[in-house]
């Protein structure tokens, strides 16, 4: 098993900061939401893509699990708005916020692809020190 780096710790942390966020901010109350003034949409875009970025950047040998955990985590949050009052659920903002959570995990898994083909281990040389450093 891999020694956890530094940076791999605060690229967990962040996850679970941003993931806690979208939690309160799914379940407050609208009119107590901030609103961003950007379209509907890119909000909910803006917001989970980041947080699938900063689980793929510190969960970089978990991706097997954390597609289909990001998936599931969108579907529990939109459901939970469905006994709220003042929030409604929907489908077109589950689809934004999976395809946004994925694509951060994609862009993460690609960046880690890329780190790993141009550290010095990866052409042999030992004393390379864990892609995930070089971010």
């Amino acid at each position: 098993m891999c020694k956890e780096t530094m940076t791999e710790k605060l690229f967990k942390a962040a996850a679970w900061v941003a993931l806690l966020g979208l939690v309160v901010l799914t379940v407050v109350p609208a009119d107590g939401r901030p609103v961003s003034g950007v379209q509907h949409d890119w909000e909910h875009f803006i917001a989970f893509g980041p947080a699938g970025f900063f689980l793929g950047l510190g969960y970089a040998r978990r991706f097997r699990w954390l597609y289909p955990g990001a998936i599931a985590f969108t579907l529990a949050l939109e459901l939970s708005q469905i006994p709220l009052l003042t929030r409604h659920a929907r489908v077109d903002d589950f689809i934004v916020d999976a395809v946004a959570a994925c694509l951060g995990l994609a862009v993460a898994q690609g960046m880690k692809k890329i780190c790993h083909q141009e550290t010095p281990a990866a052409r042999g040389n030992s004393s390379a020190t864990h892609c995930i450093d070089h971010l």
